[in-house]
């Protein structure tokens, strides 16, 4: 497991997407905070909303891309067929992929985060506890689903999927009219989409229990390269 996902984190330092995606996720975060300034509402309400959600999207992106890579590699190389047969085997392999796309992602997102609050006077500095939890929780679950609709499907389609996925966990379940109640809160909890600084550590269980669960299903869905 973990070869793989030093491989996966090592990959990400090495590649300019990293940093053109720290680049622009700080671009972004900055020039929402500037236009915020101008607007008649309160500024303040929505100062960390902004600052998570334009971090957690460059972390999002950078495991997209990573896991993609990483499983279209696999696919086509000799290595990958060698190591499923070792006693890590197949699960090795997803869970490492899944492990190193998750940190790298998740470190991308704490890295904008700070950018973008020293870039503007406009956002303070996060909290690095709930930044850091939260970054975890977007990423992971991200990766959970990138990788089991990635071994199901074949395909850089396969990442525009999750992609869309995650748009639609910006949607407020739980509240009317998006499945109101007790189901509505359950499907927020797995599927991939920002998570509020406010009760970070709170809702960590929640996503776990839904990454656990999405992990499962793609040990269970895959089959060896």
């Amino acid at each position: 497991m973990w070869p793989y996902a030093l491989a996966t984190i090592r990959q990400a330092y090495r590649s300019p997407v990293s940093y053109v995606l720290a680049a622009c996720g700080a671009f972004a975060g900055w020039f929402a905070a500037s236009a915020a300034i101008l607007a008649l509402t309160e500024v303040g309400e929505q100062n960390d909303p902004l600052l998570y959600s334009t971090s957690h999207l460059a972390g999002v992106l950078l495991t997209l891309w990573l896991i993609g890579r990483a499983l279209d590699e696999d696919r086509h190389s000799g290595f990958a067929q060698a190591a499923d047969a070792t006693a890590a085997g197949l699960a090795g392999r997803i869970l490492g992929r899944w492990a190193g796309a998750t940190l790298a992602g998740a470190m991308l997102a704490i890295i904008v985060g700070f950018l973008t609050a020293g870039l503007t006077g406009a956002l303070e500095m996060p909290d690095g506890i709930s930044l850091l939890s939260t970054s975890i929780q977007a990423t992971g679950i991200v990766a959970a689903w990138a990788v089991l609709v990635g071994n199901v499907w074949r395909g850089g389609g396969t990442m525009l999927a999750v992609f869309l996925v995650w748009v639609l966990g910006h949607l407020p379940w739980g509240r009317a009219p998006f499945l109101e109640g007790l189901p509505g809160r359950i499907l927020r909890s797995w599927l991939p989409g920002p998570r509020e600084a406010a009760g970070a550590l709170e809702g960590l269980g929640y996503t776990s229990a839904a990454v656990a669960g999405l992990l499962l299903a793609t040990l269970a869905l895959s089959r060896p390269s």
